[in-house]
């Protein structure tokens, strides 16, 4: 089974007359082949590479993308480092912190350092060149009046993404002190996604579920041999046998010291 969801024009190539261009186009869903794994899954072939599992990521406001591409988070943790000392308790963007925060950046704003309604001011300032241009220039006040509106929204995000932003003053401050390495660790503590995944496998009735595997997880029933699964759900075993066409290992691997009992034998 190839997974591969692209196909290429054959004999193109380096040396070919059209310069080395290759032509690509898609797997249609037409031309998809439907295979079975060992313990009975349906899975199919020219797909990439699909996940099994599926956990939404967290969206990224408005506010929080304006702060981001600004550089506040990072001038914030500048000041908190010129006027505070690190210590042994890395939670460090209490609720005090996080007001100071909000204050640094509303100052920023009333100073003209930037715009809270950034991702929103160049379409509005677009619409109201082509009104005026087009004779409208009564609808200038609306367009004030909405642009007001959207910064009173913005601001009330301060509360709303609360969490999101503290993590980002969290992790511009840490940068100043701690190896790449641990703020890898702490990050992942904290990823919704990871988590997800932890609390899928430490179920191990919805993990062999998930995989459609059924009877012992660890054994293909010849000899002991161990067999695992996939991202795929495709199974995979000591013996070329058990192994349908074109499977590939099914790897998880986790950081920041969490205890999980491993699911693949290598």
């Amino acid at each position: 089974r190839c997974i591969q969801s692209t196909n290429y024009a054959e004999g193109e190539g380096p040396n070919s007359n059209n310069g080395g261009k290759y032509r690509a186009s898609k797997v249609a869903d037409k031309d998809k082949k439907t295979y079975f794994t060992k313990h009975g899954r349906e899975v199919k072939d020219g797909g990439g590479v699909a996940v099994d599992f599926k956990v939404e990521s967290e969206k990224t406001s408005a506010l929080e993308f304006t702060l981001l591409r600004t550089g506040l988070f990072s001038d914030f943790a500048s000041k908190w480092s010129r006027e505070n000392q690190l210590t042994n308790n890395l939670d460090i963007v209490t609720d005090s912190t996080y007001q100071k925060f909000k204050q640094f950046v509303m100052e920023r704003q009333k100073e003209g350092d930037i715009q809270l309604d950034a991702v929103y001011s160049g379409p509005i300032d677009n619409l109201k060149k082509a009104l005026t241009q087009s004779g409208y220039k009564g609808t200038s006040k609306e367009l004030e009046q909405l642009r007001a509106s959207l910064i009173k929204d913005i601001e009330r995000d301060f509360e709303k993404y609360k969490k999101e932003i503290k993590e980002d003053i969290g992790q511009n401050i840490l940068a100043r002190y701690l190896p790449e390495s641990m703020l890898l660790e702490i990050g992942i503590k904290r990823d919704s996604q990871v988590q997800a995944a932890v609390e899928l496998i430490r179920d191990e009735t919805s993990f062999n579920t998930l995989l459609g595997r059924v009877g012992d997880e660890t054994s293909n029933g010849d000899g002991g041999k161990p067999v695992a699964n996939d991202g795929l759900g495709t199974v995979i075993a000591s013996n070329s046998d058990d192994i349908i066409e074109g499977d590939t290992h099914f790897h998880i691997v986790f950081l920041g010291g969490q205890d999980i009992p491993s699911r693949t034998k290598n």
